[in-house]
């Protein structure tokens, strides 16, 4: 009798603390945000909760905006505010009903109906909760459904892909850095690049010529450079700087982010800014469990 129950003890609490990587990136904290949005319209059109169909149909929006606002100040002001861009499973659910909480309280302030009464003004805000949950709680599930069967999918083409291999096939591939006349100006392979520093219309690349660091300034954009190493080992990690993850040989939290130093450049140290750190923690765990 116990050892099933101590198994799913077991198994609830590694589901509780697995990392929930999906809501690291804007594009999908904006999908979950328009996500709900939809689903909430759809449900107000059809089930009227909340009293709603005694406002008359052009509120209907009010209600749309209102929750709309409040998560993207969440997702984009509060989290950044407090540096809470990772989540384990857990922490996420506690993000939302939170969120919840606060969406009930924003619903009940703004569109709720004047009680005479303690008793009934809670009976009302419980009921907008109640609401609430159905509105954004529900999504939240799809949600969390959806992305965590695209990383399973991902991760069963990359395997299927790559095999065995440590890293991907386009480490071997040429990276072409193109002056201003749109002319190849240099050639290397992704594997030889140490790292890059920006400023204003410029890049400087550190990379191998056989064992010698060599370096090479060249007039361009970093934006163009980052669309050029997109899905390889070279990550953005601040906004005057990327680095070849597989190069680096430590690196030092900071109040702000952290502090890395390089293979083969042991006297320069690089910074990973608070808006990528994230992003570096994330790509770091990957290569850890290869």
């Amino acid at each position: 009798m116990l050892k099933p129950l101590v198994q799913l003890t077991k198994s609830i609490s590694k589901t509780l603390n697995q990392d929930v990587p999906f809501l690291l990136v804007a594009k999908d904290r904006l999908f979950l945000i328009g996500f709900v949005a939809l689903y909430s319209l759809i449900f107000i059109l059809v089930y009227s909760p909340f009293n709603i169909d005694q406002w008359g149909s052009d509120h209907y929006f009010d209600y749309i905006f209102a929750g709309t606002t409040v998560l993207l100040v969440s997702q984009f002001g509060l989290r950044p505010l407090f540096n809470f861009y990772r989540f384990k499973m857990y922490s996420l659910l506690l993000w939302c009903l939170i969120e919840i909480l606060v969406l009930a309280c924003i619903f009940y302030l703004l569109f709720g109906p004047e009680y005479p009464n303690l008793k009934e003004k809670i009976n009302e805000y419980f009921l907008t909760l109640q609401y609430t949950g159905l509105v954004a709680g529900i999504p939240y599930a799809f949600f969390l459904w959806y992305m965590t069967l695209r990383r399973k999918m991902t991760s069963l083409k990359e395997s299927s892909n790559d095999g065995n291999a440590e890293f991907a096939p386009r480490e071997n591939k040429l990276l072409t850095i193109n002056g201003e006349n749109g002319k190849v100006t240099l050639a290397i392979r992704h594997h030889q690049l140490l790292y890059v520093k920006s400023a204003s219309n410029y890049i400087e690349l550190f990379y191998l010529k056989g064992e010698k660091l060599t370096k090479e300034l060249i007039r361009g954009s970093s934006k163009e450079f980052e669309g050029k190493v997109l899905g390889s080992d070279i990550l953005r990690i601040h906004r005057s700087y990327f680095i070849n993850i597989r190069y680096v040989s430590s690196f030092k939290k900071t109040r702000k982010g952290y502090a890395l130093t390089i293979n083969h450049v042991p006297n320069e140290t690089i910074p990973v800014s608070t808006s990528y750190k994230h992003i570096f923690e994330e790509i770091l765990e990957q290569k850890l469990h290869h």
